[in-house]
């Protein structure tokens, strides 16, 4: 029998940064969403971090429409984490939904994220399934797979019920559990999801809630953001003591079980053997900057430089 959703209600937190074009539909769409009346939405709290003039006003004409939005502007960009901390100080209610401003959930999909978690109270976070706009060329082939991989090796892990890594393209999280994240912290969703996993609750994966994100349009992009990835990556297992169970780490620390999963992947696309060359160029590119800038510091890519679309 399903647990009734929780009534305390809920927040959402939005990260927004630099232009953010996309912040007042986003906005909208969140006011305008129903959650049900046994979930509501309590806040919806923005960061705007060197946001644009054209952004801010259009962000301060949604918040005094609507009591339920803060709006906390800040002159310049001081990285994620600290936009998150200013979240975590001004929500209400049992759970929070982390949305990034350049990504739009489908209709429907923080409810599914709200009734994954109210199924079991050992639930401490919830990714949803990141999708994206396909387009023809190797490049988007690459993201293609890519991102399957990654959605297909959520989807297991969640399964298998032994996940410890969340994606932050839109999250919900048990408030119980997160306080405040380390202030130079790079990758949000894998250090929440590890987090989760080591105070003993559950990694969830809700195939069914949809996020449509952006994803990098040029090889340099998808490199330099891969290369910020993984240097989290590396962060997150210096902070926890264990990795994100993502694709990089699984085929240093089970070889076995990810070439059969690579196996099925490449099963389905037959035709993808340039493409995971492309993939496998790009990984290693990404790998051995990641890997040195780690050397070289650990206190890097805390404020990233993003690319619209």
């Amino acid at each position: 029998m399903q647990t009734p959703l929780t009534s305390s209600g809920f927040t959402i937190g939005v990260c927004a940064a630099d232009s953010s074009p996309h912040l007042p539909s986003l906005l909208n769409f969140l006011l305008r969403e129903d959650f049900g009346d046994s979930a509501p939405l309590r806040r919806l709290i923005v960061v705007a971090s060197g946001c644009s003039n054209n952004i801010l006003a259009s962000a301060r004409r949604i918040s005094k429409s609507d009591a339920r939005v803060l709006l906390i502007e800040e002159p310049s960009r001081k990285g994620k984490a600290e936009a998150i901390n200013r979240i975590l100080e001004n929500s209400e209610g049992e759970n929070l939904v982390f949305v990034n401003a350049d990504a739009m959930p489908e209709p429907g999909s923080v409810r599914k994220l709200i009734e994954m978690a109210a199924e079991d109270e050992t639930v401490g976070c919830v990714s949803a399934c990141p999708v994206f706009e396909k387009k023809p060329g190797l490049l988007h082939d690459s993201l293609g797979l890519m991102w399957s991989a990654h959605n297909l090796l959520s989807l297991r892990l969640n399964h298998a019920g032994i996940s410890n890594h969340s994606s932050d393209e839109l999250l919900l999280v048990k408030r119980s559990f997160l306080s405040r994240l380390p202030t130079n912290l790079v990758n949000d969703g894998a250090y929440i999801g590890g987090l989760a996993k080591s105070r003993g609750l559950r990694v969830r994966f809700c195939e069914g809630a949809k996020v449509r994100i952006v994803v990098p349009g040029r090889v340099n992009e998808l490199i330099a953001q891969r290369r910020r990835i993984l240097f989290g990556h590396i962060q997150v297992w210096r902070k926890l003591g264990s990795p994100p169970q993502t694709m990089e780490s699984l085929i240093i620390r089970r070889p076995l079980f990810s070439a059969r999963f690579l196996v099925s992947v490449l099963a389905e696309r037959p035709k993808s053997i340039l493409t995971l060359l492309v993939v496998a160029t790009t990984e290693i590119a990404s790998t051995i900057l990641a890997m040195v800038d780690w050397a070289t510091s650990s206190d890097q890519h805390t404020v990233w430089r993003r690319f619209e679309r």
